[in-house]
């Protein structure tokens, strides 16, 4: 089976066999309590499947895992998990597509053998994402686990990969700061001398690493070269057959480079990197009335030639403690759906079935006017399992493929860029409020009903012909950041920019500088509106009339979330409950 990224109309899809499949899939962590059943007969033929080299925690700090086996740890390699997963699929659905999410942590054996590799977090040691060794010798399992899976009956339905690693499978340094230790310390005054020749780089102690920019610059860097490294293994490995994804990049989301997560501009391009992933964000706690939005910029992926794959972890009513899914297996204490005092945590859903919809509706109504893909996170499995919510799964899926055809040069875009300088975090000072700007901007302006991009600066050329004033949300910039903004002036493109004095703007005050530069606000009120690839959807805040101003007259479609009728308009009127999610599509 051959697989690729290829784009249509603008949109990127996933290329098997010569047909385009609009990148919609499914995933479980706990694949004994999965619905692939639900999605199967919802439509749904991507499926997402989890291995691991190892059963070590894939959290540091919490010591979870989901993996019930690791395929190294014993004598021979045990590959029963993920093979009877992967069969479990196919014997119901012949014709899924299969892409193995692999987990490339070393096992215990390695790391006991190779202590100098390694680095100090809460549950033990890991190998350091520096280590040659583990990339050597993590490339030698990566290729036998490959070859396995090449050479297996399914081997036909395999259709991509996704490669993980470090904390929670998502490339971080696995102790969060910046894999500190004697051999990384090493490895930092190499890169010094080679990068800046500095040959005189003084002990750095682990609680001074955040002070030190030249640190965190190497932690980001060597990080991204490490996920590129086993990327070009696998592609080399599969002979460029099938597509590779990576998590990396959380350049709008994180804001500590000693994560390693800011080196995104280094990879974009990478010729062995077809997709880039993260979760949607964890905004105000993954509460509504807010857009949950993306982690990396998603525009400059697309721009490059790649697909964004978002991770879509949508919490229901039907989730219950991680504890009750595996009984006896993990501590309590540990992702509860509250905290000590009552109040709901990340892990918690909404109350009812119809809130669940409005979330899930809102996930989904975001990454189709963003043109990304979407894999649904059923973490402990059930979350979805519900006639009503796989109904609804149903209609998207069928939402995603009919929007193939649509040509969506005449529909409305988002007309600002908010730009993200990765490299201006290693400006801010650790802890202060600097740290918050950018991902106090994003969040403000998924309110301000207004559409908006993410961009890298490093693309501002490349895409500021695209759009009519910009956003630059980092206090202090980089050289890269200031050659942006000279370059909006030059184009005499309105711009507002974050400063050390004025970190923070409100929602009010992002919009009235947008309307002011001629954009077109949708709503005014605090609604959370998208509009894109000739789709539109808003999601209220309160009870009562939302009005939704259009710039010209379209025919409107109801998809998802309302009853009202098709019309041809440039204002719309619903009446709406609060946190309702109401999808459209424009012709």
């Amino acid at each position: 089976m051959t697989s690729s990224i290829e784009f249509q109309h603008g949109r990127p899809y996933i290329k098997i066999d010569g047909e385009l499949y609009a990148p919609l899939a499914y995933t479980a962590y706990f694949e004994e309590c999965a619905e692939y059943s639900d999605f199967i007969a919802s439509g749904y033929r991507m499926f997402f499947v989890n291995v691991s080299f190892t059963d070590l925690p894939i959290n540091n700090v919490t010591g979870f895992t989901p993996f019930l086996t690791g395929i190294f740890e014993g004598d021979s390699p045990d590959y029963n998990e993920f093979d009877g997963t992967v069969n479990r699929i196919l014997d119901e659905c012949p014709d899924a597509f299969i892409f193995p999410r692999i987990n490339i942590a070393m096992p215990r054996k390695w790391i006991e053998a190779h202590l100098d590799e390694t680095v100090e977090t809460p549950t033990g040691r890991r190998e350091s994402l520096y280590s040659d060794l583990f990339k050597y010798d993590g490339s030698e399992l990566l290729k036998k686990l490959v070859s396995h899976i090449r050479n297996a009956p399914y081997a036909d339905r395999v259709a991509g990969y996704q490669l993980c690693g470090g904390t929670t499978q998502e490339w971080m340094h696995h102790d969060l700061s910046g894999s500190f230790s004697d051999m990384g310390l090493q490895k930092f005054r190499l890169w010094m001398k080679e990068k800046y020749d500095i040959t005189d780089v003084p002990d750095l102690a682990k609680d001074d690493l955040g002070k030190d920019s030249c640190y965190g610059e190497f932690c980001c860097e060597e990080a991204a070269k490490t996920v590129e490294h086993f990327a070009r293994v696998l592609k080399e490995h599969i002979n460029g057959e099938q597509i590779a994804g990576v998590f990396y990049g959380y350049n709008a989301y994180v804001n500590n480079p000693l994560w390693g997560l800011h080196g995104l501009r280094l990879i974009i391009d990478s010729p062995y990197i077809d997709f880039f992933s993260s979760p949607c964000c964890y905004d105000e706690n993954r509460s509504l009335g807010f857009d949950w939005g993306d982690m990396l910029t998603a525009q400059s992926v697309k721009e490059h030639g790649k697909l964004y794959f978002v991770e879509c972890d949508i919490r229901t009513h039907l989730t219950q403690r991680m504890q009750a899914s595996r009984p006896g297996r993990y501590r309590d204490g540990i992702y509860e759906l509250h905290d000590g005092n009552g109040n709901k945590t990340v892990w918690c859903g909404p109350e009812s079935q119809e809130l669940s919809l409005s979330a899930i509706r809102k996930a989904f109504a975001h990454q189709l006017t963003k043109a990304s893909g979407i894999w649904w996170f059923d973490m402990w499995g059930g979350w979805y399992h519900s006639d009503e919510i796989m109904s609804e799964m149903a209609k998207m899926r069928a939402i995603a493929e009919i929007a193939k055809d649509k040509n969506t040069e005449q529909y409305p875009q988002a007309e600002t860029v908010l730009f993200i300088d990765e490299k201006a975090y290693l400006n801010n000072p650790t802890g202060s409020e600097l740290c918050h700007a950018v991902n106090h901007t994003r969040i403000r302006m998924g309110n301000s009903g207004i559409p908006f991009d993410l961009c890298l600066v490093e693309d501002a050329e490349k895409v500021i012909k695209n759009y009519r004033a910009a956003i630059f949300t980092a206090p202090l910039p980089t050289d890269s950041g200031r050659a942006a903004v000279e370059l909006c002036k030059k184009l005499s493109i309105p711009y507002l920019h974050t400063s050390e004095e004025k970190p923070f703007y409100s929602v009010d005050e992002l919009r009235d500088f947008l309307v002011s530069s001629g954009i077109h606000c949708y709503n005014s009120d605090g609604n959370v509106i998208y509009c894109g690839e000739g789709f539109l959807a808003v999601h209220s805040v309160n009870d009562g009339e939302v009005k939704i101003t259009l710039p010209q007259k379209y025919k409107i479609k109801p998809l998802l979330g309302t009853d009202m009728n098709a019309c041809e308009t440039d204002e719309l009127t619903l009446n709406m409950k609060k946190f309702d999610t109401a999808v459209f599509e424009l012709s």
